[in-house]
């Protein structure tokens, strides 16, 4: 017990002393930078290993976000296209009904009234080939 005493109180002293206070702070300053310089590598080391899992990380979760977003909205544009392909149907059916009604009032024939009198002339036509 005594020694442990003897070593505090030297201790004690020592802290009191200004010059062995600023040779105290100079020698653990050396010793940080020594150790600084000896962990530099290991700690290098290791931070661009994390910064490499992170940067993995990252673009794994870039690439789900990516997939979920295309999903998201392929079932969004769905819907819209199905509408859009219905709208251009009925346009496109309603563009020929208006062109038929106005050939019709010219007296133009339809292709449909072109085929029947080309069925019929063809029945004609067989009519007098075997009297």
């Amino acid at each position: 017990m005594a020694i442990k005493r003897t070593k505090t109180k030297a201790r004690a002293k020592a802290a009191q002393n200004p010059a062995d206070q600023a040779r105290a702070m100079w020698l653990a300053g050396l010793g940080a930078v020594s150790i600084a310089q000896k962990r530099s590598g290991e700690l290098l080391g290791t931070l661009t290993s994390e910064g490499a899992d992170v940067q993995s990380r990252a673009q794994k979760l870039a690439q789900s976000l990516r997939a979920d977003a295309r999903k998201q909205i392929k079932g969004a544009l769905a819907p819209l296209q199905a509408n859009a392909k219905k709208a251009v149907q009925q346009l496109g059916a309603a563009v020929q009904n208006g062109i038929a009604a106005a050939l019709a009032k010219l007296g133009i024939p339809s292709k449909a009234d072109i085929e029947q009198l080309t069925t019929r002339v063809t029945a004609l036509s067989r009519q007098l080939k075997t009297r």
